[in-house]
């Protein structure tokens, strides 16, 4: 008497060989990429760095040569430009809120050089006009209403407790300690002037 499982077990093995297969093919494909196919097809859905894009090309086992040169063939035709990365970068940076230092630091993980760096973060703060300070202000003052918000029944005060919050607040959000400094010295004067009141 035949198991009533016994087809079963060959659907089984045959779909098991059958992934075999495919996963061959793929294997067989990637392997017939060029690298600048394969840098193609990760730079389609964002910019990337020249280091990213060398970083994956050697994940993908292409060899170092193969990778500054694929690198290279990209930037000269203008799809890898880690400039306009890090440009881009400073500005949906100050979509989001954040400190250029924070900018700056996750650039430098990207890969991006510290000069190429400098040049972007100057050239965008001249481009739009962009005051760190007030930046951080705004968001401290957004922070303090807050704060003060739940303690109604309370003046408000801008004690050294709420100085701590606002500072890791910013510090957060990846802004420089001297533009901490300032913002703080300048609540600090605003809340006197309102205390003396």
């Amino acid at each position: 008497m035949k198991s009533r499982f016994s087809g079963k077990s060959d659907n089984i093995s045959n779909i098991s060989k059958d992934n075999n297969m495919s996963k061959d093919k793929k294997e067989d494909k990637q392997a017939s990429k060029t690298p600048l196919e394969t840098a193609y097809a990760y730079l389609g859905p964002r910019m990337r760095t020249s280091a990213e894009v060398s970083r994956h090309l050697k994940d993908k086992g292409y060899s170092p040569e193969e990778c500054a040169e694929t690198v290279r063939e990209l930037t000269g035709l203008g799809y890898i430009d880690d400039y306009q990365y890090a440009l881009r970068y400073f500005e949906y940076n100050k979509e989001k809120r954040r400190g250029s230092l924070r900018a700056e630091r996750e650039l430098a993980e990207k890969g991006v050089d510290t000069e190429t760096i400098r040049n972007a973060k100057e050239d965008f703060f001249y481009s739009s006009g962009t005051d760190e300070n007030e930046d951080a202000l705004n968001i401290a003052r957004r922070e303090l209403e807050i704060k003060l918000s739940d303690r109604k029944d309370i003046p408000a005060v801008f004690d050294e407790r709420m100085a701590a919050a606002v500072a890791r607040r910013l510090q957060n959000r990846g802004f420089a300690r001297d533009t901490i400094f300032r913002v703080l010295d300048r609540l600090r004067s605003e809340y006197s002037g309102k205390n003396d009141e």
